[in-house]
């Protein structure tokens, strides 16, 4: 484990002066893996298939699961100020910025939403809620922009995106045992944009306004995942391994269908590699399961950096997580984008609470961490993994059965008697004892 530490603390230092990548606006994001510093393609076990990689269905330990799931994400500096940030669409950009100049470049993030789902091994359905997430940022304070001779000058900016839709995936294994492919459907609806608010605006008083047709627009729009996942068993380390590869939102749609005013942000098309190696735990620890990710490199699609367009060295898009499973409990660590992660989850099968805390990279040309807190409650028929056990401990748990008809036979049996039975002849004993 200390090999293991030693890796998070290196990456960490290595990535202090890594060009930084803004918001990365996804579908859904699982909390099990922001807990584990966003690595997850190489497990991707459960619900969370349906937005990473498909192909962990296959290899999913768990029993069936019909489950309602609540998600909220808020940033350290929307907490701090929340009374200010609660009721953001009321205010126009002058009052906005009078209130909350004191987190000024400090992101204000919030996220929301809902997904009830169904999954088993090999498929699950899932249907995604108002996933709703919104940015606020000032970038210039009243002094600064009193100031500004160019009154089209960018003082503060809002982004605003919310996902509904029906996602179904399957996984199966094809040629070999250990090889396992999976696909995910999209049919989605998102609405949103952005809107860039100028010091012209702040001193006519504009209104911060989230109808779409103020800051964006809506779509439909309908999208693909494609995953393999190949299972190592003989490796000279660990119980098992696992390595990924997995294309997401292959048709990077532009949700074009129903398109109304400006539209709503595409799919940024993504290639994602994972590694995943489970080692035997200790005491009350079941499994140390390591995680390593390169993630959401960019094949195309939203080209805005303000949307998600994943720009940077590729050490940027590393991952590193771990996950402890202890019975009903879960500890989890990682790195993400360099930054410090951590998770819990508790799962008590009609009811499971995960909590997890990470750090998003927001600057353009300066690191800037975003602390976020995560919290999410799922209700429903759940379900829990076992314990993945080696080699030698699974045939350790075999209790041979003796075939019938191969028992040797008892003493009883074959004693002879010193007295011989009724009827039988006294030279007959003399005979056997010769």
């Amino acid at each position: 484990m200390k090999k293991h530490l030693s890796l998070f603390v290196f990456f960490g230092l290595l990535s202090k002066a890594i060009f930084a990548v803004p918001e990365f606006y996804s579908l859904s994001k699982s909390i099990r893996s922001l807990g584990m510093g966003g690595a997850f393609y190489g497990l991707s076990d459960d619900e969370y298939a349906l937005f990473y990689n498909p192909a962990g269905l296959s290899l999913r330990r768990s029993g069936t699961e019909v489950m309602l799931r609540v998600n909220g994400n808020v940033s350290s500096n929307a907490i701090s100020g929340f009374n200010d940030f609660k009721d953001l669409g009321s205010l126009n950009i002058n009052q906005a910025i009078n209130r909350l100049e004191k987190h000024k470049n400090k992101p204000m993030f919030g996220n929301a939403g809902l997904l009830p789902y169904f999954v088993t091994r090999n498929l699950a359905v899932g249907v995604l809620l108002a996933d709703t997430k919104l940015n606020f940022n000032i970038s210039k304070g009243v002094s600064e922009i009193g100031s500004l001779a160019d009154l089209q000058t960018e003082v503060a900016d809002l982004t605003f995106v919310s996902d509904s839709g029906l996602v179904i995936g399957y996984a199966q294994s094809l040629f070999d045992s250990n090889l396992h492919f999976g696909a995910n459907l999209k049919g989605l609806l998102r609405a949103g944009g952005r809107k860039a608010f100028t010091a012209l605006q702040f001193n006519n008083n504009a209104d911060i306004d989230l109808e779409p047709d103020k800051i964006g627009g809506t779509g439909i729009g309908i999208d693909l995942d494609l995953g393999a996942t190949y299972e190592f068993k003989t490796l000279p380390f660990g119980i098992l391994s696992r390595a990924s590869l997995t294309f997401n939102n292959l048709l990077a749609t532009d949700f074009s269908i129903a398109k109304q005013y400006q539209g709503a942000p595409k799919l940024v098309r993504t290639a994602n590699i994972g590694w995943y190696t489970v080692f035997s735990g200790v005491s009350v620890i079941d499994n140390f399961q390591v995680l390593a990710d390169i993630s959401d490199i960019s094949l195309g699609g939203e080209n805005r950096i303000d949307f998600g367009a994943r720009t940077g060295n590729l050490l940027k898009k590393l991952h590193l997580g771990l996950e402890m499973p202890m019975g009903r409990f879960s500890v989890r660590a990682g790195l993400n984008q360099g930054y410090l992660s951590a998770g819990l989850g508790m799962n008590f099968y009609a009811l499971r609470l995960d909590l997890a805390t990470y750090g998003e990279e927001t600057g353009e040309t300066t690191r800037r961490e975003s602390r976020r807190y995560l919290a999410t409650v799922a209700l429903g028929w759940g379900s829990a993994p076992a314990p993945i056990k080696s080699k030698v401990e699974s045939e350790k748990a075999i209790v041979p059965i003796k075939p019938v008809g191969d028992e040797i036979p008892t003493k009883k049996l074959n004693q002879k008697s010193d007295t011989p039975s009724q009827g039988e002849p006294q030279d007959s004993k003399n005979r056997d004892e010769l």
